[in-house]
């Protein structure tokens, strides 16, 4: 191996760890972003299912109104 194929091997293994740095920072940063969306999925999740809860109560409210007012409705008739 002569000087300049030394010298070419040294620049190709500087920019090698200039590229393992960015491949690094950049896995950094979407490690952090996946947490963060690791979270965000958790509190949708929480979201959905007390969404999910309030819709059940509502419609079940909603099918005890719709039987009292036809019991309503027949008494009214009945007199």
């Amino acid at each position: 191996m002569d000087a300049m194929q030394l010298a070419q091997m040294k620049r190709t293994a500087e920019w090698q760890a200039q590229e393992v740095h960015h491949i690094e920072r950049d896995l950094q940063a979407a490690e952090l972003a996946l947490e963060g969306t690791k979270k965000k999925v958790f509190e949708l999740q929480k979201k959905l299912v007390e969404a999910k809860r309030k819709l059940q109560q509502l419609n079940t409210d909603a099918m005890k109104a719709q039987e009292e007012v036809r019991r309503k409705i027949a008494e009214d008739r009945q007199h």
